[in-house]
């Protein structure tokens, strides 16, 4: 049960992060989510459900991209258009086409982490 919780603190967190990027209606969310461990040095999630890693995409990438108060700038591991706030990244793939965010909640300590995309 207190998996359960955590989920719904999970899902609160993204509801909020949702209402930052200036949601005032609420969308259809587009990606994906994994439950892991925390991320090794080579970025891949470890083993344990001690995290929760969302990426987004679509118009919900999009929004969030767009939301997020600070200057985009190319990002060399990549090669695409970045926006990072915290630990919330955010990449332009093709102009004003094709968007990606990641983010991870740390489900211990209730936190946002660097999610699942970038480089290390």
């Amino acid at each position: 049960m207190h998996l359960f919780f955590r989920a719904m603190f999970a899902l609160g967190v993204a509801f909020a992060v949702a209402s930052i990027a200036g949601a005032l209606e609420p969308e259809t969310l587009h990606g994906e989510f994994q439950l892991a461990g925390p991320l090794d040095h080579k970025g891949s999630p470890g083993e344990g459900k001690s995290h929760l890693y969302i990426s987004l995409t679509d118009s919900a990438a999009r929004t969030l991209y767009e939301s997020l108060a600070v200057d985009p700038h190319d990002d060399s591991c990549t090669g695409y258009r970045l926006k990072a706030r915290g630990n919330v990244a955010c990449y332009e793939i093709n102009p004003n086409e094709e968007y990606f965010c990641s983010f991870a909640i740390n489900l211990e300590r209730d936190a946002i982490e660097a999610g699942l995309g970038g480089c290390i």
